[in-house]
């Protein structure tokens, strides 16, 4: 993994205004751009806060990219995940190009029982490499690409289980886990509710620990970002 990692791209800025043919969502508050990309005939997406809102963008904009960046660097070669392509500055990163459809804009009858499990082991996978998403209750994270087979994208509220042998931090770390286990079940219950079986429907029903107040907690955050630091209309 580490020679992969070493041939990551720096790229330069200037390839992102020159090369943009196309953007999945636009710059506006705390949101950044999502530009689709053709280099060189490779199409790429580069996630860029650029054109966030100005206090956004300088305080909580790279603390974001070096978050996801990091992520995504520790789940190279993991299949299910967009691959990292480089870095241009502490704004934005490029990641792979993945043909399909977020989640969110599927028909309920377009999934199959082989896709909840393949998703199931590209979580498994993920977790392995310490990374938590923690944002999968949100449908548009995961996408259904074109060969049928699940991609976990958007890794910002990411968490990651550390170093050491810390059993607080190693607890903590594995409560993510478990919200994000619960998050492929709320995603298969409200999709294909006729594929859940009597285990996933026990599993859904059991509840997670300090859930309610990590919801409050994540809920807050965001709105004092936004107040503070976005432009009020």
């Amino acid at each position: 993994m580490k020679s992969i990692k070493q041939s990551l791209l720096k790229l330069r800025r200037n390839l992102i205004e020159e090369h943009t043919v196309d953007y999945y969502r636009t710059a506006g508050g705390t949101r950044p751009d999502l530009r689709v990309v053709d280099l060189d005939g490779r199409r790429i997406i580069v996630k860029d806060f650029k054109r966030s809102d100005f206090l956004f963008r300088v305080i909580v904009g790279p603390i974001l990219i070096r978050r996801e960046y990091g992520a995504m660097r520790n789940l190279i070669g993991v299949e299910g995940i967009p691959q990292l392509v480089g870095k241009f500055d502490r704004y934005a990163f490029a990641m792979e190009h993945i043909d399909g459809t977020s989640l969110d804009h599927i028909n309920n009858d377009a999934l199959s029982n082989d896709f909840y499990e393949k998703l199931r082991v590209v979580i498994d996978n993920m977790h392995s490499r310490g990374v938590a998403h923690c944002d999968l209750r949100s449908r548009g994270n995961v996408m259904l690409a074109n060969d049928g087979s699940p991609f976990v994208v958007d890794f910002a509220a990411c968490v990651f289980r550390g170093r050491g042998i810390n059993p607080f931090f190693r607890w903590l770390f594995h409560q993510f886990v478990l919200a994000d286990d619960n998050a492929i079940l709320r995603i298969k219950n409200r999709l294909s509710p006729e594929l859940m079986s009597e285990i996933d429907h026990a599993q859904l029903a059991t509840p997670l620990p300090f859930e309610n107040q990590a919801k409050k907690f994540g809920e807050t955050v965001r709105n004092l970002t936004r107040h503070f630091l976005t432009k009020r209309q």
